[in-house]
This record gives structure tokens, C-alpha cells and sequence, in this order.
């Protein structure tokens, strides 16, 4: 079946739509919205090699990890990139010593 072939980690692009979201998860489907929907006036170099890469990799001839890394580089030269959220930062380490005077007063 062509919609799961060569799977990677989904990529969340803009659309073409305005406000609109779309995660992109196979090469297949990678190549299919450059073809349809990529927003024309947002090419660039980085967008020719993802092209070739993608091609490569639906033929067998590169991993579909590289292609994702390509469709990223290609997303992120047009600005429709959407990165993940990432971890929640780590406010501060705790208090021992204040914990452990709380925990004393308790016994």
C-alpha cells in the first residue's frame, strides 16, 4: 500500500490553507504534498534535494530517516515547519534540607 510506505517519525508543515496543520509520517505522503500543496512561492534549494532524496528513498535507495531529515531541511528553508514541543524545562532541584526540617517537625 503507498500511504504506509517507507514510515518515519511524524512531520508537522504548514498548509496551504492558512492556520492549518498537517503531519506528514511516509515518504509517500512527503512527496505527494510537494507535489500538491507545497506553497510555490516558498521553494528553495533545500526543496530541489528533498525532491531527489525522497525519490531515492521511494525507489529503495536511501533509508526513509534520511528523507524525513531532508523533508525537515526543505520545510524549515520555506518557514512551514512546525517543531515539536519540547520537554518541560526543570524549574529548580528541590529543597532537601528545607524537606528534611519539614519531615523532622512531623515525627
Amino acid at each position: 500500500m503507498a500511504e504506509d510506505y517507507k514510515a518515519f517519525s511524524p512531520v508537522t508543515v504548514l498548509t496551504s490553507q492558512p492556520g492549518q496543520m498537517r503531519g506528514i509520517g511516509t515518504a509517500y505522503d512527503a512527496a505527494k504534498f510537494i507535489v500538491e500543496e507545497w506553497p510555490p512561492e516558498r521553494g528553495g534549494s533545500k526543496l530541489s534535494n528533498a525532491k531527489v532524496i525522497l525519490l531515492q528513498c521511494l525507489s529503495g535507495q536511501c533509508s526513509p530517516a534520511i528523507a524525513r531529515v531532508s523533508f525537515i531541511e526543505a520545510a524549515r528553508e520555506s518557514h512551514i515547519y512546525i517543531a515539536p514541543p519540547e520537554n518541560e524545562p526543570v524549574r529548580s532541584k528541590p529543597n532537601w534540607q528545607k524537606a528534611a526540617r519539614a519531615w523532622r517537625r512531623t515525627e
